[in-house]
């Protein structure tokens, strides 16, 4: 990658962060490209230069925030040890609640946003060359000495178990930014007890 390249990736990046905090801080359909550009310190012409319109660039977002949510926490799942591994998988989401919220909140009110324009987020191109991508992966996973049945068995857990909880999450950060966005301890010991019911529910499997 030559220095031009470099320099192009960095203002992308910049200007999806300042994307991000003004989509979160004021909703996306409050928040217009002019609004980014001043945010992101570029000009139009440069913001244009990386997204033709603020629909474009909501969904870069969109599919950019899945894939550091998911993209790379699913795959530390391990056959050997099942509720292990699913437990240290719920504790970086939980993580993530901590730590950058953000995405989460930004889930949410992307799905809302993309309603009201009559679109279907799991349409985009993106999302479907991203979900292809993270099966294609599963599906590679080393579990030579996993029988077929219990490797089924476990996927179906993994999946339905961090469905539920990011849901839950999901919810709960919401609620947290309507009530002025500070986590008080109640909210974390909320988490957690909801982490330790989903557990629960797997053990007896």
């Amino acid at each position: 990658m030559n220095l031009r390249e470099k320099q192009k990736q960095l203002t992308g990046e910049i200007i999806r962060e300042a994307a991000l905090e003004l989509f979160c801080s004021q909703g996306i359909e409050r928040t217009d490209m002019a609004q980014i550009a001043e945010k992101a310190g570029v000009s139009r012409r440069t913001l244009y230069l990386h997204y033709k319109d603020k629909e474009e660039l909501a969904a870069r977002l969109y599919v950019e925030n899945l894939e550091r949510m998911f993209g790379q926490l699913l795959f530390d799942f391990d056959f050997g040890q099942p509720v292990e591994s699913l437990e240290r998988i719920l504790d970086q989401y939980l993580a993530l609640r901590e730590q950058e919220e953000a995405l989460i909140y930004y889930d949410a009110i992307f799905g809302v946003y993309y309603s009201t324009l009559a679109k279907n987020p799991a349409e985009l191109p993106d999302f479907k060359h991203a979900m292809e991508v993270w099966y294609s992966r599963f599906l590679s996973l080393e579990t030579l000495t996993v029988a077929p049945d219990d490797k089924k068995k476990w996927l179906d857990i993994l999946h339905k178990s961090t469905h539920l909880y990011f849901m839950y999450l999901q919810k709960a950060v919401i609620l947290t930014h309507q009530r002025g966005g500070v986590v008080t301890e109640e909210e974390r010991a909320a988490d957690r007890q909801f982490k330790e019911f989903i557990l629960a529910g797997v053990r007896t499997n």
